[in-house]
Formats: structure tokens, sequence, C-alpha cells
């Protein structure tokens, strides 16, 4: 018999679309991809040659548990250049992605009953690793106008003397909200007041459109904070799986403990490429981020004229998140329709789109403007044709 909260446990939802996607692909049906999170550009050539050094050299073995010291050192400079940051006081820990960055720190901060309170929608990872951590998923669900990320104080309406984690997500996933400096010093007073920890997921930092929007939890200097980063976004190095923990030294110390056990060293290829990338590239060009904000206003714009369809235009990430309940009640169905919905789009028009409810929020679409203009164009042609016919 499987242990009870692995039977609970169900595929991500992401991923299952995903992979119909791909059998589609395979099967020879042409498919627009508007669900995956996988950036449309490459990774930086100096990170592919850097990769492909590492082989050559036969810098192929184990590293260090936390990551090699290069690695660490090239995060600190690009928060130093990037963000005016220096963060001495911290210590960086290198991960095999993101993902168990947020893992390892659940399972060093979380005992039995614990409580974390999330964001509604989340990205589907969060409460599935709670649980995995014996831990409670708490959720709080901010306004439209903040793109749903929850302010102060509906965090501290979830906050119950077994709260012992905040974790926040800007720019956010799968709404793109931001937290600007004002609301995320709001949050770390709470946690503060509260001696709670506080787990930013900054994975897409370099995807925002305002400058006066983005507030990374590195600059509160908070002790009890930790700031999960990758490469995957800002680099396009989803493949690689590199990922980065900031927080206090004593709290390092015990991550790369737990990390030794779980997955040893990151890859020292991957390693090698991503030193390359922090080193030369730093963040997102002014050009790539110009041309993300041009598809996400044309794909907004769109969709803002199909009748049903509400899509606000976020500050940040790169994702739509439509709300189209009244669509959904235009043919027959509630918000939990979602789900056929995108089922129907993949199916009928050859669109991949991932349903609200995969984030805990029934009744909307996330939709990634990954793909040229020309072929987001395409897309909304299909999608308005598949509803006509729907």
């Amino acid at each position: 018999m499987l242990a009870g909260r692995i039977e609970s446990l169900r595929k991500s939802e992401t991923q299952e679309i995903n992979d119909r996607a791909k059998q589609l692909m395979r099967d020879g049906q042409d498919v627009i991809d508007l669900g995956a999170g996988d950036p449309s550009f490459q990774e930086p050539k100096v990170a592919r040659a850097a990769g492909i050094d590492a082989i050559k050299t036969g810098f192929t073995g184990y590293t260090e548990a936390g990551g090699i010291i290069k690695l660490r050192e090239a995060i600190g400079q690009r928060y130093q250049k990037v963000f005016g940051l220096d963060p001495s006081d911290d210590s960086i820990l290198v991960t095999a992605g993101a993902k168990a960055g947020l893992f390892e720190i659940m399972q060093l901060l979380l005992e039995e009953g614990d409580q974390v309170i999330l964001p509604r929608p989340y990205y589907p990872s969060y409460p599935a690793q709670v649980r995995l951590s014996r831990g409670e998923p708490v959720f709080a669900r901010g306004a439209p106008q903040n793109h749903y990320l929850p302010s102060v104080s509906e965090i501290e309406e979830k906050v119950t003397p077994r709260t012992k984690v905040i974790l926040i997500n800007s720019p956010g996933n799968p709404t793109g909200g931001v937290y600007n400096t004002e609301q995320g010093e709001e949050i770390i007073n709470l946690a503060r007041s509260e001696d709670l920890f506080v787990i930013s997921d900054e994975c897409y930092d370099g995807f925002t459109y305002q400058q006066d929007r983005f507030w990374t939890q590195v600059s509160s200097g908070y002790t009890k904070g930790f700031t999960v980063g990758s490469t995957s976004k800002i680099f396009a190095m989803t493949g690689w799986r590199v990922g980065y923990v900031i927080g206090r030294a004593k709290y390092m110390t015990e991550l790369e403990k737990i990390q030794s056990h779980f997955t040893s060293s990151p890859s020292s290829i991957s390693q090698k490429a991503a030193q390359a990338a922090f080193a030369h590239e730093l963040s997102l060009s002014e050009s790539i981020r110009h041309e993300f904000k041009r598809k996400r206003d044309l794909l907004a714009q769109e969709l803002n004229k199909v009748s049903g369809i509400d899509c606000p235009i976020p500050p940040g990430a790169f994702y739509l998140f439509p709300d189209v309940r009244d669509l959904l009640l235009e043919v027959g169905l509630d918000e939990s329709g979602d789900s056929q919905f995108t089922r129907v789009l993949l199916e009928k028009s050859g669109v991949v789109t991932i349903p609200g409810s995969a984030f805990g929020m029934p009744g909307y679409l996330r939709i990634a403007y990954l793909p040229s203009v020309v072929v987001l164009e395409d897309a909304v042609d299909r999608i308005k044709l598949a509803i006509e016919q729907w």
C-alpha cells in the first residue's frame, strides 16, 4: 500500500496537457503551444558554449553539493549589477531547478500540521510540495485589480497559531501580477511581527514591463526570508535545470545537507553554462522585453474582442489569465467547464491552453504569449473559430 500523501497526489494538469499536445504533434497535427512556460528564444550562446566546453574538458563529475563557488559568486554579482543589492549577508545554494529548491525549503521548515499560506491562483507544485512535506496549504486570494496577488491584509486574515510560512510569487504564475516595493515590505513586516518564514518565488524577475513594479525579497534583509530564482525563464535554460536559493547562511547550510541526500549536486555541465549566463547576460535584453510586451498587448487586445472573455493586461511574467466564466455560461457550462474548454481548443483547433482549475481558479485560462506575433494571430483566429463552432 502506498503512502496516503502519495495516493492523493495527481500528476500536474499542465504536464498532462503538454504531454497530450506533444502526442498530437507526433501524430502530425499542427499545434500552437500557448500552454508551456518554455521561452521561445534560445539560451545565451555563451551558456551553450560553456556547457560544450565543460563536456570537452571533462568537467562532468560531482561538484560541491551546494553548487560550484564561481556560479554562486556570479549569481551574487548579478544581484549587485541588476538590483543594486549586495547579498553578502546571505548565502547562495544552487539547486537542480527552482522546484527542487522550493521543495527542499519545505522539507527544512515544515513539521506535520504546519500551515503555509499560498496565493490562489497558485503554481500547481506549491500545494503538492507542502502536502508532501506533511504541511497544510492555506490559500489567500487577492483582488482582480492586483492580478489576484494577495495583499498583506488578505494574507493576515489567513494567519493562525499553526502558520509557519508565507509563500509569495512575483512576478506571478499564472496571472502575471507583480508586487511593488510597498506591497512587498508590508508582507515582510507582517512576517516579522508574527515570526513567520517567507519564501519568495522570483523565477520571472526579468519579465517586468513597468519599472516601479518589481520588488525582490533580497532587498528586505529579512533574516527568515528565502528567495528562489532560476535560469529557466530569464535565460531560456529550461532543460538545463539550474535554480538557486538565497537566504541566511545558517539555513543554507541545512539546505545543503538536505540536497546532499536528495539530488547530490546539480549537473556540473549545467552549472558551467549557468555561470556563463550570469556572468555575461545578467538578464533579459531590452529588445526581448519589448517584444514580449508587444505580444502581450496584441494578444490581450484580440481576446478582449471575443464575447464572454475578459482579459486584463498584467505587468509581469509572460502569461495572460483571462476570465472565461461568461463564455462558459454561454455554452451551458459553469466555471468548472474550463478544463473541457481547453480540451476543445486543443482537439478541435490545435491550440494549447491551460485551465484555471489547474491553478486552483476554475473559470479562467492561462495563456503563454511565447510564439511569434504571426503565430499568436493565427492562434486567436483558431480560438474564435473553435468558439463559433462550439
